[in-house]
């Protein structure tokens, strides 16, 4: 019983005192509530539940990583940065593994939503927009690792922010008949690109770089796809 309560009290500490721990057991539980509503299927809430709990425990080794680093380690130090770095980077797999299997188990049944969110598009174009938008991060990242420039959010060879907006302006080009949301949504990307700009976090170049493979992968899952 006291190891019992102790690791309760272990729990209790990360989740009182870690910021992230408290918004993944929000949206844990919310995301328990919904597979609740929509009546989900046992093995749905199997792999639900793994997933959820897969998450809290990255988190509480990251802290766990964290507190003893800081306490051997009292001064600053590139490796001890590093290490925290890749303890975070941990349960950022861990969370977008979640996101990836809520998208899939819930989609399935309550897809209006997520329609609203991808600007309407219809159900069977909005999935090719989610890969395609996956593909194009997939290719910034990848291009910034392989270059050794910028960090996955700022900076580097290609413009992330221009990729994914122009990535989203491909979608509704492909499937807006409507000519002034898809002129609107051009200019919202223009203004994403133009920000990174002003900001002198990339160079025009660069920008180009990014609106060029948002548009040019997206197009091709829409071309190759929906035939």
């Amino acid at each position: 019983m006291q190891s019992l309560n102790d690791a309760v009290e272990g729990f209790v500490h990360v989740a009182k005192n870690e910021r992230n721990m408290r918004i993944h057991f929000l949206v844990g539980f919310l995301v328990l509530l919904v597979g609740i509503a929509l009546g989900i299927s046992r093995v749905e809430w199997i792999i639900l539940c793994v997933t959820i709990t897969l998450v809290f425990i990255a988190e509480m080794v990251n802290t766990v990583i964290e507190d003893v680093i800081d306490f051997i380690e009292k001064s600053f130090h590139p490796d001890v940065r590093l290490i925290k770095d890749m303890a975070a980077g941990f349960v950022l797999i861990s969370v977008i593994n979640a996101v990836i299997i809520g998208f899939l188990i819930f989609s399935s049944y309550w897809t209006w939503p997520l329609e609203l969110v991808v600007f309407h598009i219809r159900y069977s174009s909005w999935h090719i927009t989610f890969f395609s938008l996956l593909t194009v991060i997939f290719l910034v990242v990848g291009m910034k690792v392989y270059f050794h420039q910028g960090t996955p959010l700022k900076g580097g060879i290609v413009s992330g922010h221009a990729a994914v907006a122009f990535s989203l302006w491909t979608a509704v080009l492909f499937t807006q008949p409507n000519t002034f949301v898809v002129a609107a949504t051009f200019f919202l990307a223009l203004l994403v690109a133009q920000s990174r700009l002003r900001a002198k976090i990339h160079t025009a170049g660069e920008i180009a770089a990014g609106a060029l493979l948002g548009f040019l992968v997206t197009a091709l899952f829409f071309k190759i796809l929906r035939g």
